[in-house]
């Protein structure tokens, strides 16, 4: 079992080698938003803390290919899966409420709702992501252009209020 400390230590190990770090980025970002409910912003912290802003641009962008992929993925599982979830909730009263509740969210807040959620820092993509593919009713509430889209530009804006942080901290407390 690799431990925490192990994958941050192997993730530095390949920081001084793009190549392999931006492609262990790229994949790392769509095991994320697949699989993975951990925050994709351990592999900005390199770059960002030693101020490497043109790499941070190749990591951001390699992240927000990945995830990207990543939820191309996650919609089409949700246009195949939807059905049967909708479904199986009508069985129990309590899951068709879930249901029906996600159904509204995705709803109401749309492609901005998506894009809010995947831009905050330190936040799990994964469930965002399938609650939005897999309430999206049939695939006629969110269109797949859209939602990778708004995936692609959250990506970005997670490591834009990163930066920020960052620099607000460095001015601020380190001065």
């Amino acid at each position: 079992m690799v431990s925490w400390e192990d994958f941050i230590g192997f993730l530095q190990s390949t920081y001084d080698t793009p190549v392999a770090y931006l492609t262990i980025t790229f994949a790392f970002a769509i095991l994320v938003a697949i699989i993975l409910p951990i925050p994709i912003e351990v592999a900005l912290v390199f770059p960002i803390l030693r101020q490497d802003w043109g790499y941070l641009a190749a990591v951001t962008a390699a992240m927000a290919i990945g995830k990207t992929v990543g939820a191309w993925l996650i919609f089409y599982l949700g246009l195949r899966v939807e059905g049967s979830i909708r479904h199986w909730s009508e069985r129990y009263t309590i899951a068709r409420r879930v249901v029906n509740w996600c159904e509204r969210f995705v709803r109401k807040t749309n492609y901005y709702g998506l894009y809010i959620l995947l831009s905050i820092p330190l936040m799990s993509d994964t469930i965002p992501l399938y609650i939005f593919s897999l309430f999206n009713e049939e695939g006629k509430t969110l269109n797949r252009r859209a939602f990778l889209i708004s995936n692609f530009l959250a990506a970005w804006t997670r490591a834009g209020f990163l930066v920020f942080i960052y620099l607000a901290f460095d001015l601020f407390l380190f001065r």
